[in-house]
Protein backbone atom coordinates (compact mmCIF):
# COMPACT_ATOMS: atom_id res chain seq x y z
CA UNK A 1 0.00 0.00 0.00
CA UNK A 2 1.47 3.51 -1.06
CA UNK A 3 2.23 6.03 1.46
CA UNK A 4 0.26 9.68 1.20
CA UNK A 5 3.73 11.58 0.82
CA UNK A 6 4.85 9.38 -2.16
CA UNK A 7 2.61 11.45 -4.73
CA UNK A 8 4.87 14.03 -3.52
CA UNK A 9 8.33 12.47 -4.00
CA UNK A 10 9.73 13.55 -7.84
CA UNK A 11 9.86 11.11 -10.13
CA UNK A 12 12.95 10.02 -12.35
CA UNK A 13 12.32 12.06 -15.02
CA UNK A 14 11.69 15.27 -12.52
CA UNK A 15 14.91 14.35 -10.40
CA UNK A 16 17.16 14.57 -14.39
CA UNK A 17 15.24 17.37 -14.89
CA UNK A 18 16.30 19.39 -11.32
CA UNK A 19 19.85 17.75 -11.85
CA UNK A 20 20.82 19.16 -14.92
CA UNK A 21 19.23 22.53 -14.11
CA UNK A 22 21.60 22.13 -11.09
CA UNK A 23 24.27 21.39 -13.62
CA UNK A 24 23.75 24.56 -15.62
CA UNK A 25 22.53 27.08 -13.11
CA UNK A 26 26.09 25.63 -11.65
CA UNK A 27 28.29 25.96 -14.85
CA UNK A 28 26.85 29.55 -15.61
CA UNK A 29 27.55 31.18 -11.49
CA UNK A 30 31.53 29.57 -12.32
CA UNK A 31 31.53 30.90 -15.76
CA UNK A 32 30.08 34.09 -14.92
CA UNK A 33 32.57 34.48 -12.30
CA UNK A 34 35.61 33.30 -14.24
CA UNK A 35 34.42 35.62 -16.93
CA UNK A 36 34.27 38.77 -14.91
CA UNK A 37 35.25 38.49 -10.93
CA UNK A 38 38.38 36.17 -11.30
CA UNK A 39 41.85 37.78 -10.66
CA UNK A 40 42.43 36.88 -14.36
CA UNK A 41 39.60 38.11 -15.84
CA UNK A 42 41.38 41.36 -16.95
CA UNK A 43 43.60 39.03 -19.21
CA UNK A 44 43.38 38.78 -22.70
CA UNK A 45 42.25 35.05 -24.35
CA UNK A 46 39.28 33.14 -25.68
CA UNK A 47 36.33 33.11 -23.71
CA UNK A 48 35.61 29.47 -23.86
CA UNK A 49 39.45 29.07 -21.84
CA UNK A 50 38.76 31.50 -19.82
CA UNK A 51 35.53 29.50 -18.62
CA UNK A 52 36.34 25.84 -18.71
CA UNK A 53 39.67 23.73 -18.72
CA UNK A 54 37.15 21.70 -21.87
CA UNK A 55 38.69 24.24 -24.36
CA UNK A 56 42.64 22.79 -23.72
CA UNK A 57 40.82 19.05 -23.53
CA UNK A 58 39.49 19.26 -26.98
CA UNK A 59 42.88 20.32 -28.42
CA UNK A 60 44.54 17.62 -26.03
CA UNK A 61 42.34 14.86 -26.63
CA UNK A 62 39.77 15.17 -29.66
CA UNK A 63 42.66 16.63 -31.89
CA UNK A 64 46.01 14.56 -30.78
CA UNK A 65 48.00 16.66 -28.57
CA UNK A 66 47.66 20.11 -30.68
CA UNK A 67 46.83 22.45 -28.20
CA UNK A 68 50.84 23.68 -27.97
CA UNK A 69 50.10 25.24 -31.55
CA UNK A 70 46.62 26.35 -30.81
CA UNK A 71 48.91 28.34 -27.97
CA UNK A 72 50.80 30.02 -30.89
CA UNK A 73 47.71 31.23 -32.65
CA UNK A 74 46.47 32.83 -29.99
CA UNK A 75 49.31 34.79 -29.07
CA UNK A 76 49.50 35.85 -32.75
CA UNK A 77 46.09 37.45 -31.76
CA UNK A 78 46.10 38.52 -28.51
CA UNK A 79 49.85 39.24 -28.07
CA UNK A 80 52.53 38.23 -25.62
CA UNK A 81 50.45 37.52 -22.70
CA UNK A 82 47.37 34.72 -23.23
CA UNK A 83 44.89 32.94 -20.62
CA UNK A 84 45.13 29.60 -21.83
CA UNK A 85 42.62 28.28 -19.17
CA UNK A 86 40.61 29.46 -15.98
CA UNK A 87 43.50 29.51 -14.21
CA UNK A 88 46.62 29.89 -16.35
CA UNK A 89 48.51 32.37 -18.18
CA UNK A 90 51.05 31.74 -21.07
CA UNK A 91 53.68 34.23 -21.98
CA UNK A 92 55.60 34.19 -24.76
CA UNK A 93 58.67 36.70 -24.33
CA UNK A 94 62.09 34.82 -24.73
CA UNK A 95 64.07 37.41 -22.60
CA UNK A 96 61.77 36.94 -19.71
CA UNK A 97 62.56 33.32 -19.70
CA UNK A 98 65.60 33.34 -17.88
CA UNK A 99 64.12 35.51 -15.29
CA UNK A 100 61.05 33.57 -14.39
CA UNK A 101 62.38 30.03 -14.39
CA UNK A 102 65.76 31.66 -12.74
CA UNK A 103 67.60 29.19 -9.70
CA UNK A 104 66.55 31.90 -7.11
CA UNK A 105 62.75 31.33 -7.51
CA UNK A 106 60.84 29.05 -5.06
CA UNK A 107 57.92 28.44 -7.32
CA UNK A 108 55.81 25.24 -7.21
CA UNK A 109 54.80 23.46 -10.49
CA UNK A 110 51.43 22.52 -11.36
CA UNK A 111 50.37 19.37 -10.16
CA UNK A 112 47.32 19.00 -12.74
CA UNK A 113 49.85 19.62 -15.67
CA UNK A 114 52.60 17.44 -14.32
CA UNK A 115 50.64 14.46 -12.73
CA UNK A 116 49.72 13.42 -16.00
CA UNK A 117 52.15 10.48 -16.08
CA UNK A 118 50.54 8.93 -13.00
CA UNK A 119 54.33 8.99 -11.13
CA UNK A 120 53.01 11.23 -8.17
CA UNK A 121 56.34 10.54 -6.13
CA UNK A 122 59.10 11.43 -8.58
CA UNK A 123 60.87 14.69 -8.29
CA UNK A 124 59.67 15.58 -11.88
CA UNK A 125 55.71 15.27 -10.42
CA UNK A 126 56.93 17.06 -7.26
CA UNK A 127 54.97 20.09 -7.31
CA UNK A 128 56.23 21.24 -4.15
CA UNK A 129 59.65 23.76 -4.31
CA UNK A 130 61.05 22.47 -0.50
CA UNK A 131 59.95 19.25 -0.84
CA UNK A 132 61.62 19.42 -4.73
CA UNK A 133 64.96 20.94 -3.08
CA UNK A 134 65.52 17.83 -1.18
CA UNK A 135 64.44 15.11 -3.65
CA UNK A 136 67.07 16.86 -6.42
CA UNK A 137 69.52 17.33 -3.94
CA UNK A 138 69.52 13.46 -3.29
CA UNK A 139 69.87 12.48 -7.22
CA UNK A 140 72.16 14.89 -8.41
CA UNK A 141 75.35 12.95 -6.71
CA UNK A 142 74.30 10.30 -9.13
CA UNK A 143 74.06 12.10 -11.90
CA UNK A 144 77.98 13.28 -10.82
CA UNK A 145 80.78 11.98 -13.65
CA UNK A 146 81.75 8.84 -12.50
CA UNK A 147 84.93 6.53 -13.66
CA UNK A 148 82.66 3.59 -14.92
CA UNK A 149 80.07 7.18 -17.08
CA UNK A 150 82.16 7.28 -19.88
CA UNK A 151 83.55 3.72 -20.66
CA UNK A 152 79.72 2.32 -20.15
CA UNK A 153 78.81 4.87 -22.75
CA UNK A 154 81.48 4.10 -25.38
CA UNK A 155 80.53 0.50 -24.70
CA UNK A 156 77.14 1.00 -26.05
CA UNK A 157 77.88 3.46 -29.00
CA UNK A 158 80.19 0.75 -29.92
CA UNK A 159 77.83 -1.99 -29.66
CA UNK A 160 75.27 0.01 -32.14
CA UNK A 161 78.44 0.18 -34.88
CA UNK A 162 79.11 -3.69 -34.57
CA UNK A 163 75.20 -3.96 -34.98
CA UNK A 164 75.57 -1.48 -38.17
CA UNK A 165 78.76 -3.23 -38.95
CA UNK A 166 77.56 -6.56 -38.93
CA UNK A 167 74.30 -5.60 -41.81
CA UNK A 168 77.35 -3.91 -43.65
CA UNK A 169 77.52 -6.83 -46.15
CA UNK A 170 73.26 -7.69 -45.92
CA UNK A 171 71.63 -7.68 -48.73
CA UNK A 172 70.72 -4.60 -49.86
CA UNK A 173 67.09 -4.57 -48.16
CA UNK A 174 68.60 -5.36 -44.84
CA UNK A 175 70.74 -2.12 -45.14
CA UNK A 176 67.96 0.09 -45.05
CA UNK A 177 67.48 0.89 -41.08
CA UNK A 178 65.47 2.41 -39.06
CA UNK A 179 68.27 4.20 -36.35
CA UNK A 180 65.19 6.47 -34.54
CA UNK A 181 63.93 3.22 -33.32
CA UNK A 182 67.69 1.82 -32.36
CA UNK A 183 68.34 5.53 -31.24
CA UNK A 184 65.85 4.95 -28.13
CA UNK A 185 67.39 1.34 -27.41
CA UNK A 186 70.47 2.92 -26.90
CA UNK A 187 69.89 5.72 -25.35
CA UNK A 188 67.73 3.40 -22.58
CA UNK A 189 70.96 1.23 -22.74
CA UNK A 190 73.08 4.28 -21.84
CA UNK A 191 71.62 6.02 -18.91
CA UNK A 192 71.20 2.33 -17.23
CA UNK A 193 74.20 1.60 -18.15
CA UNK A 194 75.64 4.58 -15.83
CA UNK A 195 72.49 4.74 -13.14
CA UNK A 196 71.51 1.00 -12.91
CA UNK A 197 73.41 -2.12 -11.41
CA UNK A 198 71.90 -3.89 -14.40
CA UNK A 199 71.39 -2.01 -18.08
CA UNK A 200 67.88 -2.65 -19.61
CA UNK A 201 70.45 -4.50 -22.77
CA UNK A 202 67.47 -3.43 -25.46
CA UNK A 203 70.80 -3.81 -28.05
CA UNK A 204 71.12 -7.59 -27.74
CA UNK A 205 67.48 -7.76 -28.90
CA UNK A 206 67.20 -7.05 -32.70
CA UNK A 207 63.85 -7.71 -33.19
CA UNK A 208 62.76 -5.35 -30.46
CA UNK A 209 63.48 -1.99 -31.69
CA UNK A 210 59.66 -1.88 -33.17
CA UNK A 211 58.04 -2.08 -30.05
CA UNK A 212 60.17 -0.45 -27.79
CA UNK A 213 59.91 2.55 -29.40
CA UNK A 214 56.04 2.35 -29.97
CA UNK A 215 55.91 1.77 -26.30
CA UNK A 216 56.89 5.19 -25.72
CA UNK A 217 55.27 6.58 -27.93
CA UNK A 218 51.90 4.67 -26.97
CA UNK A 219 52.20 5.94 -23.35
CA UNK A 220 52.75 9.24 -24.59
CA UNK A 221 49.46 9.77 -25.95
CA UNK A 222 47.90 7.78 -23.11
CA UNK A 223 49.62 10.11 -20.51
CA UNK A 224 47.97 13.02 -22.40
CA UNK A 225 44.84 11.64 -21.45
CA UNK A 226 45.40 10.67 -18.19
CA UNK A 227 45.97 14.28 -17.53
CA UNK A 228 42.36 15.51 -17.93
CA UNK A 229 40.91 12.08 -16.96
CA UNK A 230 43.13 11.11 -13.92
CA UNK A 231 42.90 7.14 -13.14
CA UNK A 232 43.07 6.02 -16.47
CA UNK A 233 46.78 4.88 -16.16
CA UNK A 234 45.33 2.66 -13.32
CA UNK A 235 42.54 1.57 -15.61
CA UNK A 236 44.77 0.45 -17.73
CA UNK A 237 47.56 -1.37 -16.41
CA UNK A 238 44.60 -3.23 -14.70
CA UNK A 239 43.56 -4.69 -18.26
CA UNK A 240 44.74 -8.38 -19.47
CA UNK A 241 46.70 -8.07 -22.43
CA UNK A 242 43.90 -10.28 -24.51
CA UNK A 243 41.87 -7.04 -23.56
CA UNK A 244 42.75 -3.87 -25.88
CA UNK A 245 46.19 -4.85 -27.30
CA UNK A 246 46.98 -1.74 -28.40
CA UNK A 247 46.79 0.39 -24.99
CA UNK A 248 47.44 -2.94 -22.44
CA UNK A 249 50.20 -4.31 -24.24
CA UNK A 250 52.78 -0.90 -23.58
CA UNK A 251 51.49 -0.78 -19.77
CA UNK A 252 52.91 -5.15 -19.80
CA UNK A 253 56.11 -3.76 -21.31
CA UNK A 254 56.11 -0.88 -18.33
CA UNK A 255 55.54 -3.28 -15.60
CA UNK A 256 57.87 -5.78 -16.97
CA UNK A 257 60.60 -2.93 -16.70
CA UNK A 258 59.18 -1.70 -13.35
CA UNK A 259 59.61 -5.29 -12.03
CA UNK A 260 63.54 -5.07 -12.97
CA UNK A 261 63.88 -1.72 -11.38
CA UNK A 262 62.22 -3.01 -8.32
CA UNK A 263 64.61 -5.89 -7.70
CA UNK A 264 67.57 -3.66 -8.47
CA UNK A 265 66.43 -1.59 -5.71
CA UNK A 266 65.71 -4.44 -3.46
CA UNK A 267 69.17 -5.60 -4.01
CA UNK A 268 71.13 -1.79 -3.91
CA UNK A 269 69.67 -2.10 0.14
CA UNK A 270 71.62 -5.31 1.02
CA UNK A 271 75.55 -5.10 1.66
CA UNK A 272 77.27 -5.25 -1.25
CA UNK A 273 81.14 -7.24 -2.06
CA UNK A 274 82.07 -3.95 -4.56
CA UNK A 275 81.24 -0.91 -2.45
CA UNK A 276 82.79 0.90 -5.69
CA UNK A 277 80.31 -0.53 -7.72
CA UNK A 278 77.56 -0.28 -5.75
CA UNK A 279 78.15 3.72 -4.63
CA UNK A 280 78.03 4.82 -8.71
CA UNK A 281 74.40 3.49 -8.55
CA UNK A 282 71.21 5.73 -8.44
CA UNK A 283 69.80 3.40 -6.13
CA UNK A 284 71.98 3.26 -3.90
CA UNK A 285 72.62 6.78 -3.73
CA UNK A 286 69.03 7.30 -3.08
CA UNK A 287 69.12 4.80 -0.65
CA UNK A 288 72.07 6.40 1.32
CA UNK A 289 71.58 9.82 1.14
CA UNK A 290 69.67 12.42 3.59
CA UNK A 291 66.11 11.73 2.30
CA UNK A 292 63.37 10.76 5.17
CA UNK A 293 62.54 7.13 5.40
CA UNK A 294 58.92 7.98 3.83
CA UNK A 295 61.02 9.27 0.58
CA UNK A 296 63.59 5.59 0.56
CA UNK A 297 60.33 3.82 0.51
CA UNK A 298 60.50 0.97 -2.56
CA UNK A 299 57.17 2.61 -4.38
CA UNK A 300 58.54 5.93 -4.29
CA UNK A 301 62.00 4.50 -5.65
CA UNK A 302 60.30 2.68 -7.93
CA UNK A 303 58.68 5.64 -9.32
CA UNK A 304 61.71 8.08 -9.42
CA UNK A 305 63.96 5.84 -11.10
CA UNK A 306 61.39 4.82 -13.80
CA UNK A 307 60.95 8.82 -14.51
CA UNK A 308 64.68 9.17 -14.81
CA UNK A 309 65.10 6.25 -17.30
CA UNK A 310 62.23 7.24 -19.23
CA UNK A 311 63.19 10.76 -19.46
CA UNK A 312 66.29 9.84 -20.21
CA UNK A 313 65.32 7.44 -22.99
CA UNK A 314 63.03 10.29 -25.12
CA UNK A 315 65.12 12.97 -24.75
CA UNK A 316 68.63 11.79 -26.23
CA UNK A 317 66.67 9.00 -27.89
CA UNK A 318 64.85 12.04 -30.25
CA UNK A 319 67.31 14.50 -29.95
CA UNK A 320 69.71 12.24 -31.73
CA UNK A 321 67.58 11.32 -34.64
CA UNK A 322 67.09 15.00 -35.21
CA UNK A 323 70.69 15.48 -35.08
CA UNK A 324 71.68 12.97 -37.50
CA UNK A 325 69.18 13.25 -39.83
CA UNK A 326 69.91 17.17 -40.53
CA UNK A 327 73.42 16.38 -40.61
CA UNK A 328 72.51 13.80 -43.33
CA UNK A 329 70.54 16.56 -45.26
CA UNK A 330 73.37 18.52 -45.67
CA UNK A 331 76.66 16.88 -47.27
CA UNK A 332 78.67 20.05 -46.57
CA UNK A 333 77.99 19.35 -42.76
CA UNK A 334 79.07 15.93 -42.91
CA UNK A 335 82.11 16.59 -45.19
CA UNK A 336 83.17 18.94 -41.88
CA UNK A 337 82.37 16.79 -39.16
CA UNK A 338 84.07 14.18 -40.24
CA UNK A 339 87.19 16.22 -41.26
CA UNK A 340 87.35 17.66 -37.96
CA UNK A 341 86.98 13.92 -36.20
CA UNK A 342 89.90 12.83 -38.22
CA UNK A 343 92.04 15.30 -37.31
CA UNK A 344 90.94 14.82 -33.57
CA UNK A 345 91.67 11.16 -33.51
CA UNK A 346 94.96 11.98 -35.75
CA UNK A 347 96.15 14.52 -32.78
CA UNK A 348 94.70 12.01 -29.92
CA UNK A 349 96.31 8.89 -31.27
CA UNK A 350 99.09 10.08 -33.81
CA UNK A 351 99.87 6.05 -34.79
CA UNK A 352 96.31 5.42 -35.70
CA UNK A 353 94.77 5.54 -39.10
CA UNK A 354 93.50 9.32 -39.75
CA UNK A 355 90.71 7.73 -41.62
CA UNK A 356 88.08 4.57 -40.28
CA UNK A 357 85.30 2.35 -42.04
CA UNK A 358 82.69 0.84 -41.30
CA UNK A 359 84.10 -2.38 -41.77
CA UNK A 360 87.31 -1.93 -39.66
CA UNK A 361 87.55 -5.05 -37.10
CA UNK A 362 88.90 -3.42 -34.27
CA UNK A 363 86.69 0.26 -33.17
CA UNK A 364 89.04 2.64 -31.99
CA UNK A 365 85.93 4.88 -30.09
CA UNK A 366 86.60 8.44 -29.82
CA UNK A 367 86.31 9.67 -25.78
CA UNK A 368 84.03 12.23 -24.71
CA UNK A 369 86.63 14.46 -23.57
CA UNK A 370 88.12 14.73 -26.87
CA UNK A 371 85.13 15.50 -28.94
CA UNK A 372 84.15 18.17 -26.61
CA UNK A 373 87.33 19.59 -26.79
CA UNK A 374 89.11 19.06 -30.12
CA UNK A 375 85.49 19.05 -32.53
CA UNK A 376 83.43 22.88 -32.15
CA UNK A 377 81.75 22.10 -35.44
CA UNK A 378 80.41 18.67 -33.96
CA UNK A 379 79.81 20.59 -30.91
CA UNK A 380 77.26 23.70 -32.50
CA UNK A 381 75.80 20.65 -35.03
CA UNK A 382 74.55 18.86 -31.27
CA UNK A 383 73.64 22.72 -30.18
CA UNK A 384 71.49 22.81 -33.18
CA UNK A 385 69.66 19.35 -32.59
CA UNK A 386 68.88 20.35 -28.90
CA UNK A 387 67.11 23.54 -30.25
CA UNK A 388 64.97 21.98 -32.96
CA UNK A 389 64.28 18.85 -30.95
CA UNK A 390 62.95 20.67 -28.03
CA UNK A 391 59.79 22.76 -30.02
CA UNK A 392 57.05 20.99 -27.65
CA UNK A 393 55.39 21.30 -23.63
CA UNK A 394 55.00 24.11 -21.72
CA UNK A 395 56.34 24.22 -18.18
CA UNK A 396 53.59 25.82 -15.74
CA UNK A 397 54.56 27.14 -12.17
CA UNK A 398 53.01 28.59 -9.62
CA UNK A 399 54.73 31.64 -7.67
CA UNK A 400 53.39 31.95 -3.85
CA UNK A 401 53.96 35.90 -3.87
CA UNK A 402 52.67 38.73 -6.87
CA UNK A 403 54.87 38.47 -9.57
CA UNK A 404 54.88 41.62 -12.43
CA UNK A 405 55.68 41.31 -16.02
CA UNK A 406 56.41 43.93 -18.28
CA UNK A 407 55.51 43.54 -22.12
CA UNK A 408 57.82 45.22 -24.15
CA UNK A 409 55.53 45.24 -27.44
CA UNK A 410 52.17 46.80 -25.59
CA UNK A 411 54.78 48.80 -22.94
CA UNK A 412 52.58 47.63 -20.22
CA UNK A 413 53.29 46.00 -16.75
CA UNK A 414 51.37 43.25 -16.03
CA UNK A 415 50.70 42.17 -12.23
CA UNK A 416 50.50 38.92 -11.93
CA UNK A 417 48.57 38.26 -8.30
CA UNK A 418 49.88 35.17 -6.32
CA UNK A 419 49.02 31.43 -6.59
CA UNK A 420 48.57 32.20 -10.60
CA UNK A 421 49.52 29.32 -12.73
CA UNK A 422 52.17 31.19 -15.29
CA UNK A 423 53.63 29.06 -18.20
CA UNK A 424 56.59 29.30 -21.15
CA UNK A 425 57.66 27.67 -23.90
CA UNK A 426 60.84 26.04 -24.87
CA UNK A 427 59.79 26.10 -28.80
CA UNK A 428 59.14 30.42 -27.86
CA UNK A 429 63.04 30.86 -27.20
CA UNK A 430 64.56 28.41 -29.76
CA UNK A 431 62.29 29.27 -32.61
CA UNK A 432 62.01 33.18 -31.85
CA UNK A 433 63.71 35.04 -34.85
CA UNK A 434 65.00 37.94 -33.55
CA UNK A 435 67.11 35.48 -31.34
CA UNK A 436 67.33 32.98 -34.07
CA UNK A 437 67.46 33.98 -37.78
CA UNK A 438 65.55 31.23 -39.96
CA UNK A 439 64.54 29.38 -36.38
CA UNK A 440 63.38 26.33 -38.62
CA UNK A 441 66.85 26.40 -40.51
CA UNK A 442 69.45 24.08 -39.22
CA UNK A 443 72.39 26.36 -38.87
CA UNK A 444 75.11 24.82 -36.90
CA UNK A 445 77.27 27.79 -37.93
CA UNK A 446 75.35 30.29 -36.05
CA UNK A 447 77.07 28.61 -33.04
CA UNK A 448 80.53 29.46 -33.78
CA UNK A 449 80.43 33.26 -34.53
CA UNK A 450 81.44 35.97 -32.48
CA UNK A 451 77.91 36.57 -31.85
CA UNK A 452 77.68 33.05 -30.35
CA UNK A 453 78.20 33.29 -26.61
CA UNK A 454 75.45 35.90 -26.60
CA UNK A 455 72.85 33.01 -28.00
CA UNK A 456 74.09 30.68 -25.21
CA UNK A 457 71.79 31.90 -22.96
CA UNK A 458 68.36 31.47 -25.06
CA UNK A 459 69.56 27.81 -25.11
CA UNK A 460 67.49 25.89 -22.73
CA UNK A 461 66.81 22.29 -23.73
CA UNK A 462 67.30 21.28 -20.07
CA UNK A 463 65.29 23.98 -18.90
CA UNK A 464 66.94 26.96 -16.76
CA UNK A 465 66.61 27.12 -12.25
CA UNK A 466 66.23 24.38 -9.47
CA UNK A 467 64.03 22.79 -11.51
CA UNK A 468 66.14 22.29 -14.51
CA UNK A 469 67.01 18.66 -15.88
CA UNK A 470 69.90 16.86 -13.58
CA UNK A 471 71.21 14.67 -15.94
CA UNK A 472 72.23 17.52 -18.37
CA UNK A 473 75.94 16.66 -18.02
CA UNK A 474 75.06 12.82 -18.56
CA UNK A 475 73.02 13.77 -22.18
CA UNK A 476 75.69 15.82 -23.15
CA UNK A 477 78.32 13.21 -22.98
CA UNK A 478 75.95 10.85 -24.58
CA UNK A 479 74.89 13.26 -27.15
CA UNK A 480 78.79 13.96 -28.53
CA UNK A 481 79.75 10.11 -27.86
CA UNK A 482 77.22 8.89 -30.06
CA UNK A 483 77.05 11.49 -33.01
CA UNK A 484 80.94 11.46 -33.40
CA UNK A 485 81.33 7.86 -33.44
CA UNK A 486 78.77 7.61 -35.47
CA UNK A 487 79.61 9.58 -38.50
CA UNK A 488 83.68 8.16 -37.84
CA UNK A 489 83.08 5.00 -38.10
CA UNK A 490 79.57 4.85 -40.52
CA UNK A 491 79.15 5.70 -44.05
CA UNK A 492 75.41 5.98 -44.59
CA UNK A 493 73.12 8.20 -46.47
CA UNK A 494 69.14 9.09 -45.73
CA UNK A 495 66.34 6.68 -46.99
CA UNK A 496 63.30 7.91 -47.61
CA UNK A 497 62.89 10.68 -44.79
CA UNK A 498 61.89 14.17 -44.51
CA UNK A 499 61.46 16.75 -41.99
CA UNK A 500 57.77 15.46 -41.91
CA UNK A 501 59.11 11.84 -39.85
CA UNK A 502 61.22 13.73 -37.64
CA UNK A 503 60.28 17.04 -36.36
CA UNK A 504 57.32 16.82 -33.91
CA UNK A 505 53.88 17.95 -35.15
CA UNK A 506 51.98 16.23 -31.84
CA UNK A 507 52.68 17.87 -28.16
CA UNK A 508 52.24 14.91 -25.64
CA UNK A 509 54.57 16.63 -23.30
CA UNK A 510 57.47 14.86 -25.45
CA UNK A 511 57.09 15.92 -29.50
CA UNK A 512 55.28 13.15 -31.60
CA UNK A 513 55.49 12.99 -35.33
CA UNK A 514 52.44 12.40 -37.32
CA UNK A 515 50.70 9.01 -37.40
CA UNK A 516 51.92 8.26 -41.15
CA UNK A 517 54.96 5.27 -40.54
CA UNK A 518 57.96 7.68 -39.94
CA UNK A 519 61.52 8.11 -37.72
CA UNK A 520 64.53 8.53 -39.15
CA UNK A 521 65.48 5.91 -41.70
CA UNK A 522 69.40 5.58 -43.13
CA UNK A 523 70.96 3.31 -46.00
CA UNK A 524 74.31 1.73 -45.27
CA UNK A 525 77.29 2.53 -48.10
Amino acid sequence: MSSPFTRYLPTLPDMTIYLLLVMVGWFTILSMYRLFFHPLSEYAGPKLAAMTCWYETRYDCLRGGMFSKRIDELHKQYGNVVRINPWELHIRDPTFFDHFYTSSSKIDKDPWYYNFVGIFGSTFATSSASIHHLRRAAISKAFATSPFTSNQIEYCVERLIKRLQSQHNAPPTHKIIRMSDLFWMLSSDMVTSCMMPERTDYMALPGRAPQYAQMFKTLAKVALWNRHFPGLFSLLSTLPQCLGKKFAQPFCEVLRMQDDIKDQIIQAAIPHPDPERKSTTLPAHLLASKLSPCDKRTTRLLEEITMIIGAGTEAVGATLSITVYYLLSYPDAVSEVRNELRNAAHRHRPCCSSTSTLTSLQLDILPYNLLASQCPYLGACIKEGLRLSKESNRMPRISSSPMTYYNPDEQKTYNIPAGTVVSMSLRDVHLHPSIFPSPHTFNPERWLGESSQALEKYLVPFAKGSRSCPGRALAMEELFVTVGNLFYHVDMELWETTEEDIIAAHDFFSGATTEREGGLKIVLK
